[in-house]
């Protein structure tokens, strides 16, 4: 793919290596809230297999795409969300050691995202492929609406922060939600730009939200039962009392608000969010400052290594 410097809005500049470490953290990172802190913890159990899908579909679309600056973005979008993926299924291994099993219920989500998400069946008819293509980019297009949204939610809202949610956490889900806003727009361009359809555009918001919605309530009751360490049911009142106070978004936003305003005819994500509070936050961040401070030592590390071999050649050649 072309090198191109210029940086459009809504595309990502470049993946942020960060690490983070899970040895402090608690099951219950939200104090005294396993609620709250197992519906958010659903997103550890959906984003790396969804991040792969999301990945495949993309590659599989960028051989369609023409324009030299939008093919130039979709590398640092892969590269950002395989970053995301690995991020998260590092969670999943940290919820494994505290008694928390979520193998089972990734597995039926993958079996489920590869029917809707992947390669088309071997039966569907040849010269219908490239709408199927057209179909799952515009399913990752909605999917994106929804990460945007979630990523801006969780970096204006202070509700996790009184709360006294674990700052670890808080640093993972807040920049993988400024990544997400930054990059918002990618898959929505390469979609117009491949296919550009209003009507599988706004199909794919129909079947996927209420997948999606689905999902969510799904995975957060299956780790409720999982957590050795309570005794209680997922309940709607629960999941409306933690977004009157600012810990999750509410049902109303997720299923009615985000996706009215994608149906839109003239929706751009663009409209959505803002890429100089996503990068504010990504200057901020703990884990993209160290990720940062690594990149420059590796950088200083080669120039240093390289100067070296150059030095020794030419006194070799001095030499003989």
């Amino acid at each position: 793919m072309p090198e191109v410097e210029l940086h459009h809005e809504g595309h990502p500049k470049y993946r942020r290596m960060v690490r983070f470490d899970w040895s402090e953290t608690p099951l219950h990172w939200v104090p005294d809230d396993p609620f709250s802190t197992h519906m958010i913890n659903v997103l550890h159990l959906l984003l790396p297999e969804g991040e792969r899908h999301f990945i495949k579909a993309v590659l599989e679309a960028s051989s369609l795409v023409d324009d030299p600056e939008l093919e130039a973005a979709i590398k640092p979008f892969i590269q950002q969300e395989s970053w995301h993926a690995w991020a998260h299924q590092v969670v999943l291994d940290h919820l494994a050691e505290q008694g928390i099993e979520t193998k089972p219920y990734t597995d039926r989500l993958g079996k489920l995202l590869s029917r809707t998400l992947g390669d088309a069946p071997k039966w569907f008819p040849p010269a219908m492929k490239r709408w199927w293509l057209y179909r799952r980019l515009a399913d990752v297009a909605a999917l994106e609406h929804y990460t945007a949204m979630l990523g801006q939610w969780v970096l204006t809202n202070r509700g996790l922060d009184y709360a006294k949610a674990d700052p670890m956490m808080l640093d993972l889900l807040r920049w993988h939600g400024a990544e997400e806003v930054e990059h918002r727009s990618l898959v929505f361009d390469v979609f117009q730009h491949v296919s550009g359809n209003y009507w599988i555009r706004a199909f794919s918001m129909f079947f996927t939200s209420p997948l999606f919605i689905g999902w969510w309530v799904a995975g957060a009751r299956y780790l409720m039962a999982q957590d050795p360490t309570i005794d209680r049911k997922w309940r709607w009142r629960d999941w409306l009392w933690a977004a009157r106070e600012y810990r999750l978004p509410g049902p109303w936003k997720l299923m009615v608000t985000t996706p009215v305003r994608y149906l839109r005819p003239s929706h751009h994500p663009n409209d959505e969010a803002s890429t100089q509070m996503a990068v504010d936050y990504l200057n901020y961040s703990p884990v993209a400052k160290a990720a940062r401070e690594r990149a420059l030592s590796q950088a200083r590390g080669s120039d240093s290594a390289q100067s070296t071999s150059s030095d020794e050649s030419m006194e070799r050649a001095t030499v003989r």
